[in-house]
Formats: structure tokens, C-alpha cells, sequence
């Protein structure tokens, strides 16, 4: 058992300028994404607003209703903070004098936070508290045999129990069971036309739903169920192929409603809502830094975490 070590704490790109239009494709079809009445705009509460520790910040989660996790990889360690803004704890784990703990991706699992170690090329699942469990292998099969994979671009836990991992270079979505052993691949390349993507992002909803972020269009490609056909979401004009990438990153809820951070200096957050006819937009008037252009967002615990790369900050917001 490896546990997590405390240590003494104290408090403490490019933009584009997009439509106000949002774009919802099928493969071959392309439709408009209906904006919101005032009747069904949505309440956003913002629930944190802070400053954390300078560096980047990989990934988050939260770990319960009052402690968000900061995956930050280049300084070894998570840092825990409660929703005030102060500095709980930093975790960190004894990784050998050759592999310096470096976590990279994590994801919630029951009360537990699971994530991946780079350095150690392992899963761990992290308790509340910050104590972490012993390390699992993800044997991915080569020809050699099956090798314990060293890079992931993401970390789902889905709702069949499977820990389910990104792998980009492979255009991927690999699936381990409890002890780490395959148990089968959902070949994105196969699925998805595009032969020059880079999935860099996945969520699976329970009831089978998938979601993935394709980098290099700027888009989110998703079906709804486990056996539908996939649809493909870009931000900007219903006739234009923009190269730029225009969404940077996204999360979905349990109900398929999604968070879009996007390039867009007047629109950075979006809040698409599902409804039977299809997606409904929200803009979100909330405060961001001056000048931060790169954003990233996970769904936890039926909250948005909202971080930017480029400077400190972090919200965490819920929608009502």
C-alpha cells in the first residue's frame, strides 16, 4: 500500500472570434443549434473563484462536496483545496529516485478519485482523505506481449465499472477492469471519418452515451445511447471549414448537457442544454482573466471545474 504524504501548507493561444451561431452536424447533415428563450435560461451559480498555486494544472476533481483536486505533473504532486480557496494539503506519493510522481489524468470512481501516474505508468485510486491505494498496471496486448501503457491522453470510469483510457496515438478508447487486464478497444478511427484526428478528450454517461473532443477540427463528436450514430458539434459559421481549432475543451453531465470552453474572446464558456429537439445554447456571463485564452473543463460530481493554463485561476460552477 502506498499512502499519500502530507506536507505542511499554508493559504495563499490564441483567440478567435466566433459566431454567435453554434452548429450542430451529423456526419453529413448540418443544422443549427436553437439559442435559449428566456424561459430556459439556465442558473449558474458560481460555488469557487481562486488564485491556486502557480504551475500547470493537468486535471481535476472533486474529491467531495468541499475538496477539489489539482493534478499538477511537473511539481509531483495534487493539491487539495477546500472551496474557500485555502490550501488543505499537497498528496504525493514515493515513486523511486528514476520516476518522479507526475499525475497526469484522473476521474472519479464512487468515492474515490482514480488517476494515472506517468512516471510510474500506474492507476491509483486516491481516498478523500488523500491516502492512495497500491498501484494498477493497465496491460495493454502487443506482440511482445502485453505491456503496461506509459501515456494516456484521458481517464474515464464508466458506468459498467470498466476503467476506460485515451489513447491518441492509437485513436482509442481502451477498456481495463478492475485489475488492470484488457477488455477490448472502441476504435475511434474506425467509427469516426477523419483520419487525421486527434482525440484528445473522452466521457462516457450511463446510460452508454460517448463524447470525444477531435483537437485538431476543434470539435465534439458524440452519440447519444450505445449503439447510435455519432454527431459532430463545432462552434463558428454553418458554411465555413475554419483550420483554427475553435473548442478547446468540453464536459458533459449525466443528462448529455454540455460545457463548451472555446477561443472566443467574447463567448469563452458555452452551456448547451439537450433537449428533444436537439441542443439549445446559453451564453455565460462570468468574469474570466484578461487575456487568458487557454481553458480547460471537467464535470465532477454534477459541477463544472473551470481552469485556465495560462495563469491561476479556477472556478467551479453548477447549473441549476
Amino acid at each position: 500500500m502506498h499512502c499519500g504524504r502530507r506536507q505542511p501548507t499554508h493559504p495563499r493561444g490564441l483567440a478567435m472570434r466566433l459566431s454567435a451561431a453554434l452548429v450542430l452536424c451529423l456526419l453529413c447533415f448540418a443544422a443549427e443549434i436553437a439559442p435559449a428563450t428566456a424561459a430556459e435560461q439556465q442558473a449558474v451559480r458560481v460555488l469557487a473563484r481562486f488564485s491556486p498555486q502557480i504551475g500547470m494544472i493537468a486535471d481535476a476533481a472533486l474529491a467531495d462536496d468541499e475538496h477539489l483536486f489539482l493534478l499538477y505533473p511537473e511539481l509531483g504532486q495534487i493539491a487539495d483545496y477546500t472551496l474557500d480557496g485555502k490550501l488543505y494539503q499537497h498528496i504525493t506519493r514515493e515513486s523511486g529516485a528514476q520516476s518522479r510522481f507526475r499525475p497526469t489524468a484522473c476521474t472519479l470512481a464512487g468515492d474515490k478519485v482514480l488517476l494515472f501516474d506517468e512516471a510510474d505508468h500506474k492507476v491509483f485510486y486516491v481516498n478523500p482523505d488523500g491516502n492512495i491505494s497500491r498501484g494498477i498496471d493497465l496491460a495493454y496486448p502487443a506482440e511482445e506481449g502485453a505491456l503496461a501503457l506509459s501515456r494516456i491522453g484521458d481517464l474515464t470510469y464508466g458506468p459498467d465499472g470498466l476503467i476506460h483510457a485515451l489513447l491518441p496515438e492509437r485513436g482509442v478508447l481502451a477498456s481495463f477492469d478492475a485489475e488492470g487486464q484488457h477488455q477490448g478497444d472502441l476504435d475511434l478511427t474506425k467509427l469516426l471519418p477523419y483520419p487525421s484526428a486527434t482525440y484528445t478528450r473522452a466521457q462516457l454517461l450511463p446510460d452508454g452515451s460517448l463524447f470525444v473532443l477531435d483537437y485538431l477540427q476543434g470539435a465534439v463528436l458524440y452519440r447519444r445511447g450505445a449503439s447510435g450514430q455519432f454527431h459532430r458539434l463545432r462552434l463558428g459559421e454553418q458554411a465555413a471549414e475554419v483550420a483554427v481549432p475553435q473548442v478547446q475543451d468540453f464536459a458533459a453531465d449525466d443528462s448529455g448537457n454540455m460545457l463548451i470552453a472555446t477561443y472566443s474572446e467574447s463567448a469563452p464558456l458555452v452551456l448547451l442544454t439537450y433537449e428533444r429537439d436537439g441542443y439549445h445554447s446559453h451564453s455565460l456571463e462570468i468574469k474570466l482573466p484578461v487575456g487568458g485564452s487557454r481553458l480547460a473543463c471537467r464535470q465532477s460530481r454534477g459541477k463544472y471545474i473551470v481552469w485556465s493554463r495560462d495563469r491561476p485561476f479556477v472556478l467551479v460552477l453548477q447549473v441549476h
